[in-house]
């Protein structure tokens, strides 16, 4: 009771303000520590990058492009396209940036030369390797506070979104 006043509960609109404004304070804060979480992963890099200094790396990006080969050793560049919704030529881009960090190289289709296949490097597999255990070791620590069949019913209910919203694509 607020001044004498029943408060009524928020409304819908008024809890996914809540919950938008609690994402992007979390976001924030991940996005903040990620690059000090991972400063001792660019010292193990320099030595997997033939003693040359990677340029500033974009960790997000990164993780999106690497995340996108689910268990596949290599990928054409119309795949990566479409596996990242981006047009081709963002592709391209995007593979020229992780060539140019010696995180990915491309290699030409054994069958057909003319298919430019993508593949990750010894560097790019151990910084992807890093970043998704740094993932999933702080989503452990932040569902800590939830009893196991509370993580069980929030895993269910992400999914469902997540598959509503690629329905929707």
């Amino acid at each position: 009771m607020r001044g004498g006043k029943i408060s009524e509960p928020p409304s819908y609109s008024e809890q996914i303000d809540e919950v938008v404004r609690g994402f992007m304070d979390v976001w924030t804060r991940f996005d903040a520590m990620l690059p000090h979480e991972l400063s001792r992963v660019r010292a193990r890099l320099n030595g997997l990058n033939s003693g040359r200094e990677p340029p500033e790396t974009n960790y997000e990006l990164f993780y999106r492009v690497s995340a996108g080969f689910a268990g596949r050793q290599d990928l054409t560049m119309g795949e990566l396209s479409a596996r990242l919704s981006v047009p081709l030529s963002t592709a391209t881009r995007i593979v020229d940036w992780l060539v140019d960090r010696g995180y990915a190289s491309r290699v030409h289709d054994s069958l057909d030369r003319r298919v430019v296949r993508v593949v990750l490097t010894p560097a790019g597999c151990e910084l992807h390797g890093n970043i998704e255990g740094y993932v999933h070791q702080r989503v452990k620590e932040i569902l800590r506070c939830l009893a196991p069949e509370e993580r069980t019913t929030l895993f269910n209910l992400i999914r469902k979104v997540v598959s509503s919203v690629k329905a929707g694509q």
